[in-house]
Formats: C-alpha cells, structure tokens, sequence
C-alpha cells in the first residue's frame, strides 16, 4: 500500500506541476491582454465598466488583469474596440479628459454618453467620434 501511495504523489506532483506549466504559458499568453486591460482602465474605466462595455462578468475583467485567462471571441474584440478607442482620445486628452469624455454626455453623439453607447454595443458611433477627434478621419 505504500508503494501505490508512494506512486500516487508522485503522479500527484507530475499533475500539479503539469498544471502549473500551463497556467504560466496561460499566463505568460495573456500579458498582451493583461496590459491593454491596465491600459484602458488606466482612462477611468473601471473594470466592472469594461466587462459591461466588452459583455464579460467583472471577474473575467479581473482574471485577464492578473494574466489568469485571455478573452475570448467577442469579448476579445471589444476589448481590443476599448484599446483603439482610448488610444484614440488619447492622442487628444490627457488621462482625465479620457475619462471625462467617455463619461459625459456627447452632443454629437446625440446626447449619449459614450460608455453607455459602448455598453449598449454601439462600439462604431463611439470609434467614429474618437476618430474625428483624433483627425483619423
């Protein structure tokens, strides 16, 4: 008995190192995601605001800002729409005239804010304000 004991430790351990090394590959994958999230709730966005605006719970926001997991599918999308969006207005505002503006009511975006719009899943109207902000258009 302690022979198959013994045996199943060690299986144990290969299993939990094995496990682990994929959750540092996981992770080490995730770094890319893990900096935009920072980057984007660097413009006031907080993270319960980003997973609304990206359709993702708070604690998926919160595993991919500790590198845990990536997004996935839409919600990798919107999260990179989030990115291209802050990087626009930034090239206009400083961090908290980002968070000003994406917390305001816009007049030409008929009265919207524009974190309700993204919430809302209206990402094209707020990406063409921010162009036209930023002369990229």
């Amino acid at each position: 008995m302690t022979d198959s004991s013994a045996g199943g430790n060690g299986t144990r351990r290969r299993a939990k190192a094995a496990h682990r090394q994929t959750a540092e590959s996981s992770a080490a994958g995730s770094l890319t995601y893990l900096r935009i999230v920072e980057q984007v709730t660097g413009s006031g966005i907080s993270q319960r605001e980003l997973g609304s605006a990206v359709g993702a719970s708070l604690r998926s926001v919160q595993n991919w800002a500790t590198g845990e997991s990536a997004p996935r599918g839409g919600s990798r999308t919107r999260l990179l729409d989030m990115k291209y969006i802050v990087e626009e207005l930034r090239a206009v505002y400083t961090e908290e005239g980002v968070n000003i503006w994406l917390h305001a009511r816009n007049r030409n975006l008929g009265g919207d804010r524009p974190i309700d719009l993204l919430t809302a899943g209206e990402v094209d109207r707020v990406v063409e304000e921010a162009q036209r902000l930023s002369g990229a258009m």
